[in-house]
């Protein structure tokens, strides 16, 4: 089972992860603030930042069935941290 560390010692399975995308980007737009409240309201949040800023925003499978909700996690990793940690990973 491939997993990506996001940080803080947190991981998740790479088959579950969705999207991600940088945290600056995807709360300019009033959308991507809408989908962040509403993960927010409906508790789908997790901050694996340990209080610090975020960098990235990633969104993962609940591991339901297609179309379920998504859990939304913050990281301290940039973008192009993650994707660097997914290439490596796949060149292993």
């Amino acid at each position: 089972m491939m997993v990506l560390h996001i940080g803080n010692g947190v991981t998740v399975r790479v088959r579950d992860l969705i999207a991600f995308f940088d945290f600056d980007s995807m709360t300019v737009a009033s959308i991507s603030r809408r989908f962040l409240s509403d993960a927010e309201t409906t508790k789908r949040i997790f901050d694996c930042t340990g209080g610090e800023l975020p960098r990235s925003v990633l969104l993962v499978s609940d591991g339901k069935e297609k179309g379920g909700a998504c859990r939304v996690l913050f990281s301290l990793l940039s973008t192009a941290a993650l994707r660097a940690r997914l290439a490596s990973d796949e060149n292993d």
